[in-house]
């Protein structure tokens, strides 16, 4: 089957119009795939659990098709392409190239574990550089760097007592994410472009850490010292809890999406409290706040991997991609469209591109360091 009518066919299921005929030829061509087992669709293993889910909302015993989630709204070739690499993209040996590409003089790379540690006298570390094993020490916390990867602070029960409180900084730049463990046990996972301040010991009634950008939070449960999240426009209190903060400073409003436990978001306008599965945005300008009920995999999907977008606009699409590709979008011309679908975030900026050309007319050019729409 050629790259064009899988697309067509898919579209159609997803939408609810495919003939009994047509699903049979799916789900034909499905287990094709699968017993063939191409390498391309091999090189991002995780990814075929996508296409199970697809494939799992099929009803084969009547043949046809149950309503379908985000996960194929718009077209659901966006995944399947995606979980199948590059294979389905560009069957070079039966399917026809299209007739306009995108520009790929130079291409991006996805990002990876980059970010580097400011200590509490000014001095640097390149963390991603750093060999396993301690760092630094900060008082009488040591610092180190895991087998796999992750910042670590831990009491150094040999070192002499340090009364005075010092702060560190955790910065990942444009391309890159990182994983620390907090003094108290909780864990924080820092997305692109994003910064966190913290104290190198947690004292007095608060747990209070600063966030720029976005950060995911599994909080370390202690009633007596509520665990306290602040950003420029807003403050997250917990006990002990998973949360996900986006904070983003070229962004109009403030996500705070709760997968578990209960945080309190407070702001100029007043506080709201959520409850798992709820979000709540906070408008920078006029510091309103909407609480909305969100699907919690979608605001945690760049922890795990993917972007995934639902009903996302065009110019928010192409600022997640130029942070973690390390490029800038050119947001000249940019019509009001949305986008639906999933992006692994292991493949390079060429491929993301060409799967965001699948679900629309639009053509998009890379230099390797600017993106923009193909006039």
């Amino acid at each position: 089957m050629r790259k064009e009518e899988f697309i067509a066919l898919s579209a159609k299921i997803s939408d609810g119009s495919a003939t009994e005929q047509e699903i049979a030829l799916y789900n034909a061509y499905y287990d094709e795939l699968m017993k063939n087992n191409h390498p391309d669709a091999a090189a991002y293993p995780d990814d075929r659990v996508l296409l199970d889910r697809i494939h799992a909302s099929i009803d084969e015993r009547k043949g046809k098709v149950r309503p379908m989630g985000r996960w194929i709204k718009v077209a659901a070739a966006v995944v399947l392409v995606a979980s199948l690499g590059g294979w389905l993209l560009s069957n070079r040996q039966t399917a026809k190239q299209p007739a306009v590409q995108a520009v790929k003089v130079q291409d991006a790379p996805p990002g990876g574990n980059k970010a580097y540690l400011t200590l509490a006298d000014g001095s640097k570390i390149a963390v991603d550089d750093a060999s396993q094993g301690q760092l630094a020490t900060q008082g009488k916390i040591k610092v180190s760097k895991s087998a796999t990867g992750e910042l670590i602070y831990e009491a150094d029960t040999t070192a002499s007592p340090d009364a005075t409180l010092s702060y560190n900084t955790l910065t990942t730049p444009r391309g890159g994410q990182f994983r620390l463990l907090l003094p108290d046990g909780s864990r924080v996972w820092l997305n692109a472009e994003s910064s966190l301040r913290f104290p190198t010991s947690f004292a007095g009634h608060e747990r209070l850490v600063e966030l720029t950008g976005e950060g995911y939070f599994e909080v370390a449960k202690n009633a007596k010292q509520p665990f306290v999240v602040a950003t420029a426009a807003q403050r997250v209190t917990v006990l002990g809890t998973h949360f996900n903060v986006q904070a983003y400073g070229d962004q109009s409003h403030t996500s705070t999406t709760l997968l578990e436990g209960s945080v309190q978001v407070s702001g100029k306008a007043g506080r709201s409290l959520l409850a798992p599965g709820e979000q709540c945005r906070l408008n920078g300008q006029t510091g309103s706040m909407q609480k909305l009920q969100v699907d919690t995999e979608e605001a945690v999907a760049w922890k795990n991997g993917y972007f995934i977008f639902n009903e996302t606009y065009l110019v928010d699409v192409l600022r997640q991609l130029g942070r973690w590709y390390n490029v800038e979008a050119d947001f000249a011309h940019l019509p009001a469209i949305r986008y639906n679908g999933t992006i692994p975030r292991n493949v390079p900026l060429s491929k993301a591109i060409e799967m965001l050309e699948i679900t629309g007319n639009l053509r998009f050019e890379t230099d390797g360091k600017t993106i923009r729409i193909k006039k």
